[in-house]
C-alpha cells in the first residue's frame, strides 16, 4: 500500500509531469507546480526542494513503472510478442499523446542541467534493460528468432526516442507509424 506521504508526491509529479509537457522543463516554476497541484509552497517543498529534483523523479517513477508492469508481464508468462505489442502500442500512445512536449522537455532538461546529463543516459540504458528482458525473454519461449539484443534494443529506443521528440513539430501519419511498428517487429519476431 502507498503511503499517504508517497501519495502526495506521486500527485506533485503527476501534476509536474503535465507542465512540463505544456511548457518545457526551463519555463516551469515551483510555483506553477504548487498552483497546478493546489498546494502551498510549503507542502510542495516538504517534498521537493526545486523543479529539478521533481524532474529527476518524474524520470526515476516512468522508469520504474515500466519496469514493474514488464517484470510482472514476464511472471506472469504472458507472450512474449504480447508484451512487445504492448510495448509498441504504449509508444504510439507516448507520440500521440497531448502531453508529447515532454519528450522535447527531457532533452532540454539535460541541456539545461548539464551535470544531469548522465540521467539521459541512464534513461537511455534503462530502456534498453527493458527491452533486454523482453528479448530474452522472447527467445527463450521460442518467440522471437536469433539476433543481436543489444543492438536492436539500441536501434529501438533511439529511434523511439526519435519520433517522440519529433512528434511535437512532425506531421507523423498512423499509416507510417504502422509501418515502422512492423519494421520492428520484423527484427525480433520469429513469426511474422
Amino acid at each position: 500500500m502507498v503511503s499517504k506521504g508517497n501519495q502526495t508526491k506521486i500527485r506533485i509529479v503527476e501534476a509536474a509531469t503535465s507542465l512540463f509537457a505544456e511548457k518545457g522543463y526551463v519555463a516551469v516554476t515551483m510555483k506553477d507546480i504548487c498552483e497546478r497541484c493546489h498546494m502551498s509552497r510549503g507542502g510542495v517543498y516538504r517534498y521537493f526542494a526545486s523543479t529539478k529534483e521533481v524532474f529527476i523523479s518524474m524520470l526515476d517513477m516512468d522508469f520504474e513503472k515500466n519496469l514493474e508492469i514488464v517484470t510482472a508481464c514476464i511472471q506472469e508468462e504472458t507472450d512474449a510478442d504480447t508484451i512487445l505489442k504492448a510495448y509498441f502500442k504504449q509508444e504510439i500512445e507516448n507520440i500521440r499523446s497531448p502531453q508529447s512536449g515532454l519528450y522535447f522537455a527531457i532533452h532540454e532538461f539535460a541541456f539545461a542541467e548539464p551535470d544531469q546529463r548522465f540521467k539521459m543516459n541512464q534513461r537511455v540504458h534503462d530502456g534498453i534493460r527493458i527491452l533486454l528482458m523482453i528479448f530474452e525473454y522472447g527467445q527463450k519461449t521460442g518467440a522471437f528468432k536469433d539476433f543481436d539484443h543489444e543492438a536492436v534494443a539500441v536501434h529501438m529506443i533511439y529511434f523511439m526516442d526519435s519520433l517522440k521528440t519529433s512528434s511535437t513539430i512532425l506531421d507523423i501519419s498512423d499509416e507510417m507509424l504502422s509501418k515502422q511498428m512492423a519494421l520492428l517487429s520484423n527484427m525480433v519476431n520469429r513469426f511474422e
